[in-house]
């Protein structure tokens, strides 16, 4: 019957409490001070020797009582804290208690009769602090609160640096998502994207290029926080750049996957789809690197478009990616998403799946691109249940309504001075539109007679002059149209130079409008409050 706490002795002190202990629990139970003071002396002499060679000794008591005998017997058990062997000193002899050394354990053991209700006072003394002890045990709590109080305090530190930098993540993942959205008589776009509780890398974008193409990309970053929040940022800038002036999303891609290879030191990588949209015929050209299949719904059919063009970008150099072009029927809707959807969760830990997302958006039924997308959130959040989201979620869709003239828009300023730059706009959307080069010159000749005259004759004491430039091809004809916030001034009221007379007897002016005149097939002007609007045309 083991009454007694097992005790750990590890100093002097300890050892001179522990006679203490047990010189009052022998008096009480044998009766007897010479017995009890000389049981205590020996036994705590004997463990100051043992603990030359074991520092940390644990004992325990142990007591029977033999109904057929009236004894009670006594094993105090001597062990190491680390159980390695105890070597005895030299043996001890005594008529009160006898001495064994079993199985890398000292056992000391005593007979005797005594009354039972002293065993019960000797097993309370025994099992009772001191005040030392007491002392010594507030000491080692007072240690480990103050240790678990340091902990804690680090712990919120981190907690608070990690949620600091999902926060500054969060900032920049959700700060460079374009919210101005297309939604005219010929396209229709809307996204949003769900951020997770932690900041993962999900990201998407469009852009209108030169009035002609429209550029969409949704991409997921491998990693979380600020370091997929920064690769995000990276990622987004570079392809949006690439795409102002090319319209291979096959070469897009490449050239930006050795640009992120470069500086992609935490070796995360990016999923991302792509795609480039003529809005003029309709035809998708569109790259998918290692990304969930995006959708094409034509009226309730739907298209999965499952070619991988190549893996995942910033892993390694030099890969050439490849591309597909398809058709768009008036009406077609693009729907592209990020894993978040169909890797969203119930309490059940069961996904929301590809198939459910295929079905959802096959019959669902769509009023507007922002509903699409709406509701396809909606489903998610219902399927989860009040589960936590694990990861972002991201969708975008794209309505292509119907084909659109080929235009090319620009605001002018004249103070700025970016003539060349205009050039340079001017003649990618001329040769997007198969304008012959003998065209082209003649084109070229026009804007710059017609603009240099805005700006020489139609801006005196105008604070902020600007030019608003339209070009567009509608049934076989180019139409120039110039507006700007001068005075009045029409520049074909010029009187056109007499071109029969010799130079040096001519009036100097006009012969450049004399010459915009030859060249165009139509030419007008109005001045519409405080405009000054010129239209020009020529059959191709």
């Amino acid at each position: 019957m083991n009454l007694f706490e097992t005790k750990i002795l590890g100093s002097e002190k300890e050892i001179i409490l522990f006679r203490k202990k047990v010189y009052n629990v022998s008096l009480l139970l044998m009766g007897n001070h010479g017995n009890a003071i000389k049981i205590a002396s020996i036994l705590s002499s004997y463990l100051r020797t043992l603990q030359n060679n074991n520092p940390l000794l644990l004992l325990k008591i142990d007591y029977t009582n033999s109904k057929s005998t009236q004894l009670s017997t006594f094993k105090i058990t001597i062990t190491s804290s680390d159980g390695s062997p105890i070597i005895p000193p030299s043996i001890i002899r005594s008529h009160l208690f006898q001495l064994e050394i079993f199985d890398n354990k000292v056992i000391m053991t005593l007979h005797r009769s005594f009354d039972l209700n002293n065993l019960h006072k000797a097993v309370s003394f025994y099992n009772e602090k001191s005040r030392d002890e007491l002392l010594d045990e507030l000491k080692v709590k007072n240690d480990d609160l103050k240790e678990s109080y340091e902990n804690l305090k680090k712990a919120k530190v981190e907690k608070a640096r990690m949620e600091s930098e999902l926060s500054v993540g969060r900032n920049i993942q959700m700060s460079m998502l374009p919210r101005n959205f297309f939604k005219n008589e010929y396209i229709s776009l809307f996204a949003d994207l769900i951020p997770a509780r932690e900041v993962g890398g999900d990201f998407y974008d469009f852009q209108l290029i030169n009035n002609r193409y429209l550029y969409i990309v949704i991409g997921d970053v491998s990693d979380k926080g600020v370091p997929a929040a920064l690769l995000m940022a990276m990622t987004k800038s570079l392809l949006k750049s690439a795409a102002q002036n090319e319209t291979s999303t096959a070469v897009i891609m490449s050239h930006v996957n050795n640009q992120i290879v470069e500086e992609n030191k935490n070796n995360m990588f990016v999923t991302v789809f792509m795609g480039m949209l003529d809005v003029c015929t309709g035809q998708l050209t569109y790259t998918n690197a290692g990304h969930n299949p995006s959708f094409i719904r034509s009226g309730h059919e739907l298209e999965i478009l499952k070619e991988i063009h190549g893996p995942i970008i910033g892993v390694m150099r030099g890969l050439d990616y490849k591309e597909r072009t398809i058709q768009l029927k008036e009406n077609d809707i693009v729907y592209a998403y990020t894993d978040g959807v169909p890797e969203a969760r119930n309490a059940h830990k069961v996904f929301f799946t590809d198939q459910k997302l295929q079905d959802f958006i096959k019959n669902v039924e769509i009023t507007s691109m922002k509903s699409l997308v709406e509701n396809t959130i909606k489903q998610v959040r219902i399927f989860e249940d009040g589960f936590e989201q694990a990861d972002d979620i991201t969708v975008l869709c794209l309505k292509f309504k119907k084909k659109t003239l080929p235009q090319f828009k620009k605001e002018i300023k004249p103070a700025s001075n970016k003539k060349s730059k205009l050039n340079g706009e001017v003649d990618i959307f001329l040769t997007q539109n198969e304008i012959s080069s003998e065209v082209k010159k003649k084109i070229f000749i026009v804007l710059d007679e017609l603009i240099s005259n805005q700006i020489n004759y139609a801006f005196e004491g105008i604070d902020s002059p600007l030019i608003d430039l339209l070009l567009e091809i509608k049934d076989q004809t180019f139409i120039i149209k110039i507006e700007d916030n001068g005075i009045a001034f029409d520049p074909f009221s010029l009187v056109p130079p007499n071109i029969n007379l010799p130079i040096e007897e001519r009036e100097t002016g006009g012969l450049g409008i004399h010459i915009v005149k030859q060249i165009m097939d139509d030419f007008s002007y109005q001045r519409d409050g405080d405009k000054n609007i010129s239209i020009l045309n020529k059959i191709l």
